[in-house]
Order: structure tokens, then sequence, then C-alpha cells
């Protein structure tokens, strides 16, 4: 198992986003929920994708007879604000994104950048504009896995000379 799941990271930048915004609870949720209609204005955090920044890292610990693999990777998280305050609540999150108020907030994953917001306004079912910003950020988190490692004790040779 990881050291650093997508479950914590989700629940760690809902944390972040609650405090931020001082709303409730049941308006911050992860995206791609079946049977479940958006809260008022709502805040919908979905990951979209994560690549690698280097090649993984390996650690020993022939005591415990295991290694560890570790691996820099970025996440992309795209979160989804609606209602009327939506531009508002997108245009924060951006400028304190990158800034040490969320470093210090963040301890699973740290944050990279921040595009800026976009209106993606929509048609709900009842044919009415529903206000929607939409901002993608970027953040770091450094998973380890670790896994059984048979280690060879070699014996001392002393040579003495002839």
């Amino acid at each position: 198992m990881a050291t650093v799941t997508h479950n914590q990271i989700y629940r760690e930048v809902r944390a972040y986003l609650l405090g931020l915004f001082s709303c409730p609870p049941s308006s911050v949720i992860q995206g791609y929920q079946n049977d479940a209609p958006l809260p008022n204005n709502a805040i919908v955090m979905s990951i979209l994708f994560e690549h690698s920044f280097d090649v993984a890292a390996n650690y020993y610990e022939p005591v415990e007879n295991k290694a560890i693999v570790q691996q820099s990777v970025e996440i992309t998280m795209q979160i989804d604000f609606y209602g009327e305050e939506s531009g508002d609540k997108a245009r924060k999150l951006c400028n304190l994104w990158k800034n040490h108020y969320t470093t210090a907030r963040l301890s699973s994953c740290q944050p990279l950048c921040a595009k800026d917001p976009m209106q993606m306004t929509f048609i709900n079912e009842q044919s009415r504009y529903e206000q929607r910003w939409m901002v993608e950020l970027t953040l770091q988190y450094n998973p380890e896995f670790e896994h059984e490692q048979t280690y060879l004790d070699m014996p001392v040779i002393n040579l003495l000379n002839p």
C-alpha cells in the first residue's frame, strides 16, 4: 500500500477548501458520484490525471528485509465551483494556491500551479443557465511502496600479507 493515496489527497484538499471558503461540509464533494445530485453552491474535486517527475528511487532496509520504492508524481486536479459566487471562489483559490497559506495547510501533497479560472456556464435539466467556474490545479506527492527483499550477509574476509 502507498504511503500517500488519492483518498488522502482528496481528504486533505477537501479540508483545505472547507477552511478557505467556510462552507457547509456537504457542499465540497469528490467528482464522479453516481446517482447523487449536486448540493447547492457545490465545489467538486476531480483528479484528472497524473504523471511521474522522475525515475523511481529505491531505498534498502536490510535489517527489516524490505526495500522502499519512492517516486515524485504530479497530479492535475479539476475544481468546479457552482453558484452565484463561483467566479469569486475560483479566483480566490487561484490566488492562494501558490502562496504560503496553502503550503502550510497541506502535508501529504504540495501545490505547484493553478491555471486561471474558466467560466463553464451550462444549461441544466430545467433549461436554465447555471454558473460554473473551473480551475485546474497541479500538486505534487511522493508515494512510497515497500516490498519484501532478501539480502545476503557476506562474511568479512581479512587478507594477510604473505
